[in-house]
């Protein structure tokens, strides 16, 4: 685990409201496949995948998932673009597998420690070409200042 600020990270992204699961998935793919029809995937690329409410405290069918790319500059991508909330994030990085993801959920209390969440903020998934192709992706959790 390492610390990062995040400060002015802006994405173009698209966003579904439902139950999480395999429709996020889905809208991953079919953002890739967007961003595939327009040239805008690189090697340089990097996608987040944001679950902006808590399944514990949001009926189902309201809970909202975003999928972005990072952006730049003024690129026009044809998506809207929003801002990362900016602060510090403990970022994670593990097998880009379904169990490494499930295990990293189901372990997420006993790896933050003491590490004060920013239940504010959302947690972030963030894919960039150089970690999917070693197989590995990230999870940048926010955290609150310590004092």
């Amino acid at each position: 685990m390492v610390i990062e600020e995040f400060r002015n990270i802006r994405i173009a992204y698209m966003r579904r409201t439902g139950e999480y699961g395999i429709k996020n998935k889905e809208l991953m793919e079919t953002f890739k496949a967007y961003l595939r029809d327009k040239n805008l995937l690189s090697v340089d690329s990097t996608i987040l995948g944001i679950a902006l409410d808590d399944p514990g405290s949001i009926d189902k069918n309201s809970l909202r998932y975003d999928v972005g790319l990072v952006v730049t500059g003024n690129e026009n991508i044809g998506l809207d673009v929003r801002k990362i909330p900016d602060g510090r994030y403990a970022v994670f990085e593990i097998p880009h597998t379904a169990e490494a993801v499930s295990e990293f959920w189901n372990n997420l209390s006993s790896l933050l420690g003491k590490l004060p969440i920013d239940r504010s903020k959302p947690i972030v998934e963030r894919y960039n070409a150089a970690k999917i192709s070693n197989h590995l992706c990230e999870f940048c959790i926010p955290i609150n200042d310590w004092g």
